[in-house]
């Protein structure tokens, strides 16, 4: 009989169920997020806003700030709305104002996107002008008279660049130095456009000190030189292109994107293939193709995520989940189409009366960051209204690869490795590779964190669900007795 420590691997579901050496690698690393030390809990959702008055999805959101005022934007098919506080249940919609364009809008192309350029708020569809609200001005969105028409938008040094315009899908057209209201070309100023020649159609440009430009089959960086040519415009790559406009982001000088071939991301200089042999195959065994644009994106800066919401074949919604730092990937389930970085307005006790007469019908705690002006809030959209990722999640699974221990072995024990919690376990054993995985029941741990198993074969599988309010899941200790056969 030996005891032997398990430590949580990578999450690589693309690799072999056996490697050939032993390996802790994860078949299912669900509802968690790569730490540095393990594994953490992904919150759920709560409910954090009435629905939008017009009855509809909410498609994008977007937060707009101006020193203290903090504003989220939500946008549906045919309005744009403002609010000064996420949370807003009870309150019948009373701070859900609309903001769109006179006559709403109709037939959108994209989901909208929105950028914000100084005190302005911009916003496309793909099929009105790009739209401008500016933060503390009670007019309304309006078009840019000599904006275009586009599908992709970003905020590129002090320009702002706009892809797919007027119809053109390779048309990459640019605004005058520090004026989002002017882009019509003259002798006098810095506007203009540039056809790019090959590569397809212009999917997403993400910006920063550069913009990187993705096509359907290309990778093209911009960088600003002056005039008289304003921008330079250099081929990265010419054979890996951009499937979805809404898959890409940009963070801290790298984009990310969804590609044909997975996903990809690039500091400017090269492509790197970061799903490649992890979870490519994964992702695409799940996503629903006919729903490609109708990916969400965002990060989640405190825990170095970018988090992908997506349509899976079984006409619900997953998580997908790459931490930049340690360059692992977890998966998820969700009830949002939509995720976005916000942030909260500030909140007194004084001020909780009227939504929230009673405090145990609060949809989150007193101590909840929400309540906390100007602090990061993960939220997302469950239809027509807003929710926040704040909640302890109750089904978070973390299952193993194929263990080998020898000829035949027989697991008896297994003793989690939770900080500030604790885990069930099931495990599936079988004696050769063709038959089929089968979880035996949940074993649950006693109070002497112990787990009773007893399970025979020479390839263990074990699932390890963690309890309670856990912070970090390291891994477990797994007692097994090799035994001979005839």
């Amino acid at each position: 009989m030996t005891t032997q420590r398990i430590l949580f691997g990578e999450f690589k579901p693309d690799l072999p169920d056996n490697e050939g050496s032993p390996t802790a690698n994860l078949d299912m690393a669900y509802n968690v997020y790569s730490s540095s030390t393990g594994y953490a809990p992904f919150p759920t959702t709560s409910t954090a806003s009435d629905d939008m008055p017009n009855g509809e999805d909410v498609n994008a959101l977007f937060l707009a700030k101006d020193q203290a005022e903090i504003l989220i934007m939500s946008g549906t098919d045919s309005e744009i709305y403002r609010a000064n506080n996420i949370l807003r249940t009870g309150t019948s919609g009373a701070t859900i104002t609309p903001v769109g364009k006179a006559g709403g809008y109709t037939s959108p192309q994209v989901n909208w996107i929105f950028k914000q350029f100084g005190r302005a708020v911009l916003a496309t569809n793909g099929t009105d002008k790009i739209q401008r609200y500016v933060i503390g001005d009670s007019k309304p969105f309006e078009d840019i008279a000599q904006a275009p028409v586009c599908k992709t938008m970003a905020i590129v040094r002090d320009f702002v660049m706009a892809g797919f315009c007027d119809e053109d899908y390779n048309k990459v057209q640019w605004s005058d130095l520090n004026n989002e209201t002017i882009w019509d070309s003259s002798d006098s100023n810095q506007a203009d456009f540039q056809i790019l020649p090959s590569g397809g159609a212009v999917k997403a440009i993400t910006g920063g000190e550069y913009g990187l430009i993705l096509q359907e089959k290309a990778v093209t960086r911009a960088s600003y030189i002056g005039t008289p040519l304003i921008w330079q415009f250099d081929l990265i790559s010419d054979n890996t292109g951009c499937i979805s406009g809404s898959s890409a982001i940009g963070h801290n000088g790298s984009s990310y994107w969804l590609s044909e071939s997975g996903f990809m991301a690039c500091d400017g200089s090269q492509v790197i293939p970061i799903g490649e042999g992890k979870i490519n195959d994964w992702f695409f065994n799940e996503f629903d193709r006919t729903q490609i644009d109708n990916i969400s994106v965002t990060i989640d800066p405190l825990k170095s995520l970018i988090i992908w919401d997506f349509p899976t074949a079984k006409d619900t919604r997953g998580l997908i989940m790459y931490n930049f730092n340690t360059q692992r990937w977890t998966v998820g389930g969700s009830n949002a189409q939509v995720v976005a970085s916000l942030a909260t307005q500030g909140r007194t006790l004084d001020s909780l009366d009227t939504p929230y007469p009673i405090l145990d019908d609060m949809p989150v705690s007193l101590d909840s960051p929400l309540f906390v002006g100007g602090q990061f809030a993960l939220c997302g959209a469950s239809g027509g209204h807003i929710v926040a990722f704040n909640l302890i999640p109750n089904d978070c699974a973390l299952t193993t690869n194929d263990l080998e221990f020898g000829m035949f072995s027989v697991s008896t024990l297994a003793q989690p490795i939770i900080e500030n919690g604790s885990a069930n376990f099931q495990i599936a054993s079988r004696q050769n590779m063709s038959a089929s995985i089968d979880f035996m029941p949940i074993s649950v741990t006693s109070s002497e964190n112990r787990a009773d198993l007893r399970s025979g074969g020479r390839y263990h599988r074990v699932r390890t669900i963690p309890t309670g309010a856990w912070t970090n899941a390291v891994g477990f200790d797994l007692t097994v007795t090799p035994q001979g056969q005839r």
